[in-house]
Formats: C-alpha cells, structure tokens, sequence
C-alpha cells in the first residue's frame, strides 16, 4: 500500500475540520450555506492541492461529519452530498494534472492556472450532474414526494451563485497556497 506524506495527512484532517466548520458560520446568515456553498470550498482545496485521494477523503467525510455533528444536512441532502461532493474532490485531484500534462509546453515545471480551472469547471459540472441523478434516483425509493424534490432542485438552482465565487476565486487561493509550500513533500505516514 501507498504511503501518504505526513502534510498531505494533516492537511486531509485540517481540510476536513473546515468542510464541518465552515457550514456552521455560512449558516448563521439566511439562505447563506445554499447560495455560496461553504462545504464545497475544502473539498475543492483537497483535491486541487493534496490530490484525489484527499479529495475524494474530504469530499465523502465532509457531510457524514457534519451531519452527526451538527444534523446539517438532513439525510436526504446528506446522500446526494455525500456522491457530489466526493465527485468534486476525486475529479479535481485527477484531472488538475491531467489537464497540466495536456496543455503545459514541455520543460515548464508547475501547474499553471489553466489546468486548474478547468479542472474545477469540469468536476462542478459533472458532480452537479451526480447530484442531480441522485436525488432522482432517491426521493421515489425514500417515497419523498414532487414538492419536495422541488425544493431541492431549488436549492440546486441557488448554488450557482456559489460556484461561480469558487470559479473565480479557489484558483487564485490554489496558486497562493501552493507557493507557501505548506503541503509540500515531506515524511510519510504509513
């Protein structure tokens, strides 16, 4: 088995405490968790910086987490979350370098902004999509009725807004992490 380095360990856990926390403060403001997406952000992080294990680790924990302790979300946003957002994070974490190797003129070390962003976008879109075909999938087998699922495509709706803030900021955020070299290779945890 793989060995993680003990910085990509600690930043999983860090960025794990935050997919619980953030939420919290994004709460106390009406309607503030559904519209800026508050658990999204260390789930995005992990995968971006520490790579798609950590993302995917980040992404399925944040709202099991949250849920047990704080009861946000409700089961029935918590499973659709659960695939979403463990989308989010395996899809960055793989397709950041991915995307870098593709575009990236050879001999240029690093990952540019680029790669980033389209990582982002495309693994938004895609776990928005999963998301979606959850929900569907869940409410007839939960025997959650029409009304409700419409409000849950609502709240779908008003994350756009979110995610065009974490479109337009996390990559800026990426690259200034990045260059702290706070996550950086070091020792292992086995």
């Amino acid at each position: 088995m793989r060995q993680m380095p003990t910085a990509t360990v600690t930043g999983t856990a860090l960025l794990l405490a935050l997919g619980v926390v953030l939420p919290v403060v994004f709460h106390a403001m009406p309607f503030g968790g559904r519209i800026f997406l508050p658990m999204h952000i260390p789930v995005l992080l992990a995968g971006l910086i520490l790579g798609p294990v950590s993302g995917l680790i980040v992404g399925v924990g944040s709202p099991i987490m949250s849920g047990f302790i704080t009861g946000r979300p409700t089961v029935f946003y918590m499973v659709p979350m659960v695939f979403e957002l463990g989308t989010y994070g395996l899809l960055t974490g793989l397709l950041r370098p991915w995307f870098a190797r593709v575009m990236q003129p050879p001999g240029r070390t690093g990952i540019g902004y680029a790669p980033t962003l389209l990582a982002l976008i495309a693994a938004m879109v895609i776990g928005r999509a999963v998301w979606l075909l959850v929900v569907v999938w869940l409410a007839p087998l939960l025997g959650i009725n029409a009304r409700t699922v419409a409000l849950a495509l609502g709240a779908l709706g008003a994350g756009w807004i979110g995610m065009a803030i974490h479109i337009a900021g996390l990559p800026t955020l990426v690259r200034a992490i990045e260059r702290t070299r706070i996550w950086r290779r070091g020792p292992t945890i086995s």
